[in-house]
């Protein structure tokens, strides 16, 4: 060592510095290069990316504790070989990459004068259901969603033409459910942007397979009826079990009362149409008379013809040759009335209740003996009637319909 710190004090400062920064440069490379040999191959696990896919990828992958690089702007992940596809099976299952969709800028990219009329009608195809899945996507309870349309060609020479159709398939984020209304507004989001496309021709299903609307024709208006029905029920019985629970809650403490409710409903479309006429509203509406008087006279058919006979007053001073005179009048009056009617349409369109079953199961009172064990004591039947009164009032109880309230002390 002495001997290579003597040689290192002979060399000039300046070759020294060289041979130094030589030497780190060899080591470097090396140290480099091990490294990379070290370091598993990367393998693509998506291209093209949107930049809001990207980013939602790179958290997923962050979050999994996952090296990745990204390349061609952020627009290709590329991770361990040996994840690749792995991951790609974990991103499915999480709806990622959501987008993927092509919308009106597909024609962008295309060359107007070399494209066939097929293709451009395959392209507003593809463009309509880009735009339709992003638009359905930036609702709040759905992920992403992909959109597909049946758009028929009316063919030549025929008179029935095949109305268009759609299908929609959601991907509902997570703890979040589309409600009702949420449906009916994607319904008629779709049919209001295609053309002859009605909302009941739209299909919506989830990505568990569960119908959310149904897409049939008209013909399956009954089902569609009894659907509604079904939930009209459903969230009446909800409704008044939830008023039940919190009114007797307040007073019993929380989850001290449980309550089931059926509902009898009546969905029976009624249509009424009466016509009623008031004899007592009589109006003139037409008056008609006729006044005729009429005077026949008869006399001696042999007259005889001469000066007298054709003289004014004639038959007046030839008295003794009339026989009879006819003298008649006729009055006729017609009078039109218009009778006073009423006219009543009635239609009920909403349920009507027939019949009300509510069972009502109410907890005891606790108390603690001297021991410390908690003990259970049934209410009073003073206090059970009066809950009794509480629930009828709530539900709107009527004796006539044949409504049930029972309440349990348990």
């Amino acid at each position: 060592m002495s001997g290579l710190a003597r040689a290192l004090q002979g060399i000039n400062p300046i070759r020294l510095m060289t041979l130094l920064i030589i030497v780190s440069v060899v080591v470097g490379f090396f140290i480099f290069l091990a490294m990379r040999l070290t370091e598993p191959p990367m393998a693509l696990l998506f291209g093209e990316l949107e930049p809001g896919d990207a980013s939602r990828i790179v958290a997923k992958l962050e979050t999994l504790n996952v090296p990745y690089e990204l390349r061609a702007g952020g627009s290709q992940v590329y991770v361990p070989s040996d994840e690749a596809l792995r991951l790609r099976m974990t991103m499915a299952g999480e709806g990622l990459p959501s987008g993927g969709s092509v919308g009106y800028e597909v024609f962008d990219k295309t060359d107007s004068l070399g494209a066939t009329r097929t293709m451009q009608n395959i392209n507003l195809l593809r463009a309509l259901e880009g735009e339709l899945s992003r638009t359905i996507a930036s609702l709040n309870p759905v992920a992403a969603a992909r959109v597909h349309l049946v758009l028929p060609k009316r063919e030549l020479f025929t008179r029935d033409r095949q109305e268009p159709t759609a299908s929609i398939v959601v991907t509902q984020e997570t703890g979040s459910r589309l409600t009702r209304a949420q449906v009916i507004a994607i319904q008629n989001l779709v049919a209001a942007a295609v053309p002859g496309l009605k909302p009941s021709r739209v299909a919506i299903v989830d990505n568990f397979g569960t119908l959310l609307a149904r897409g049939g024709a008209e013909d399956d208006g009954a089902a569609i009826a009894l659907s509604a029905s079904q939930e009209y029920r459903a969230a009446l019985e909800k409704h008044l079990k939830n008023t039940i629970e919190r009114l007797l809650e307040r007073t019993l403490g929380p989850n001290s009362v449980r309550t089931e409710v059926t509902a009898d409903v009546d969905f029976d479309r009624l249509t009424t149409r009466a016509e009623v006429f008031d004899p007592d509203g009589q109006v003139a509406r037409s008056t008609q008379t006729v006044e005729e008087q009429t005077k026949n006279l008869e006399g001696d058919n042999a007259q005889d013809v001469s000066v007298a006979n054709n003289l004014p007053d004639a038959s007046a001073t030839q008295g003794g040759n009339v026989k009879s005179l006819a003298d008649t009048n006729r009055v006729e009056e017609t009078t039109n009335y218009e009778i006073s009617k009423t006219t009543r349409n009635l239609v009920r369109e909403s349920g009507t209740i027939k019949r009300l079953s509510v069972a009502v199961l109410v907890d005891g009172i606790y108390t603690t003996d001297q021991n410390g064990k908690r003990v259970y004591a049934p209410r009073k039947p003073e206090e059970m009637d009066k809950l009794a009164a509480l629930v009828r009032s709530a539900i709107g109880y009527d004796e006539q319909r044949g409504d049930s309230v029972e309440i349990v002390n348990m």
